[in-house]
């Protein structure tokens, strides 16, 4: 161990003052916060002035639809014009129209004579329309519902009132109580964190794998096995870039602490990290989750990374460490909609997932502790068993140079004594 301390001790040091490590301490949040921030400008901007006509020949069902477009585009810049009744030829005046930039669409709506069948088409010059095709869908519904509501002899404070959508409020039971829980919120830091553990577990996996071939090509190896055997090295490489992921780590999660707890964090109407779900029970199991995930998958890249000689073949091995970590991500909306589902726990139990989906499903239910605990104590046995087989592997392949090992060549090198 004094030996690992040693080597732990200069690749923390060699890292804390490189300069790569203050750039991408401080970028990197900017890099995600000016990403979200794009993507949130850019839909207010989708968002933007708009012209479209309504276009019908039925005259009470064009105003109609007029109204619900117009509640659902509020806060929009959007005019909604009109034309009712004319009949479908006279749609050519509508596509010179929309050809020449005067409008930026026109919904038809047809009704069969004889019948109340309706047919709607939304013609613009582009594919996509400005409140989606789900959206208009449940406006032309509710301007039928607005229509018969009127011919029956309703008001338009009861039309109003009927239509108007409810507040569908969401409450999570915790500890036998019901308290208020907003899904939205829950499923964005649930899945800031799941990235968070994705990319900073691959991210240092890997770093570990190419700090391993560097200096196995520098051939700095040869020196240091005169004076520490190659475990000591393996483990201190572990110790020391862990311990630098876990400082980049608490440096965000500080000045995230430190901006929840601000007034311009409240002014924003975000309520700080408890609007989010985030407690202080899941920042200490993302945390736990955070290392043994790292040492798990840091032992397997330390392993892979002795059996090559060049970088470059370090990246046919990204695909074996992040797979596993796809998988949660990628299933993520089946994790927060069915957390307690066998498959969902299983999955979580088992090693190579556990970080990820099981930081889901603390953020979508209150997770029984006996499942909290064997996910812990499975993560820890099975980073044990990775890190004395990446060892085995190490000790051998941290000298082999030129043809790259098979597999049962790697085999033969966990029989060795």
């Amino acid at each position: 161990m004094h030996e690992a301390f040693l080597i732990a001790r200069r690749e923390y040091v060699e890292r804390i003052r490189s300069r790569a490590f203050r750039i991408s301490t401080v970028l990197i949040p900017f890099a995600f916060a000016f990403i979200f921030g794009i993507g949130a400008l850019s839909g207010k901007l989708s968002s933007g002035p708009k012209h479209i006509v309504v276009a019908s020949n039925d005259a009470v069902l064009a105003e109609s639809e007029r109204a619900e477009l117009m509640a659902a585009g509020k806060g929009a810049q959007l005019s909604v014009d009109v034309r009712a009744p004319i009949a479908e030829p006279e749609l050519q005046t509508l596509n010179a129209e929309v050809d020449n930039k005067r409008l930026d669409g026109y919904l038809w709506l047809e009704v069969r004579p004889g019948t109340r069948q309706l047919e709607a088409t939304y013609t613009s010059r582009g594919s996509a329309d400005f409140l989606g095709k789900d959206r208009m869908q449940d406006s032309i519904g509710h301007a039928l519902v607005r229509e018969e509501l009127v011919k029956r002899g309703a008001t338009s404070e009861e039309v109003r009132a009927l239509l108007t959508d409810v507040d569908l409020k969401t409450l999570q039971v915790t500890n036998g109580k019901a308290a208020t829980a907003d899904a939205g919120k829950g499923f964005w830091s649930a899945y800031l964190m799941a990235f968070m553990l994705y990319f900073a577990v691959v991210f240092y996996g890997v770093n570990v794998a190419q700090s391993v071939v560097a200096e196995k090509t520098s051939r700095v190896f040869e020196v240091l096995l005169a004076s520490a055997r190659p475990e000591s090295l393996m483990l201190g490489k572990l110790l020391g870039v862990g311990a630098v992921g876990l400082t980049q780590m608490a440096v965000w999660i500080f000045f995230i602490l430190l901006l929840s707890s601000s007034s311009l964090w409240m002014n924003l109407g975000l309520g700080g990290l408890a609007a989010y779900g985030v407690t202080p029970l899941r920042l200490i199991f993302f945390v736990l989750y955070f290392l043994l995930g790292f040492f798990f998958y840091s032992s397997l890249s330390a392993g892979l990374g002795a059996t090559v000689s060049q970088e470059s073949e370090v990246q046919q091995f990204n695909m074996l460490i992040v797979l596993p970590q796809v998988i949660g991500l990628m299933l993520i909306v089946y994790i927060l909609s069915n957390p307690g589902a066998l498959p969902v726990v299983l999955l979580s139990l088992f090693p190579p997932c556990t970080p990820i989906v099981m930081t889901l499903r603390m953020a979508a239910m209150p997770v029984p502790a006996w499942q909290l605990a064997l996910s812990l104590v499975l993560m820890v046995l099975s980073t044990y068993g990775m890190a004395l087989l990446a060892s085995r592997i190490y000790r051998v392949g941290i000298l082999m140079y030129g043809k790259r090992p098979t597999l049962p060549e790697m085999l033969r090198w966990l029989r060795y004594s």
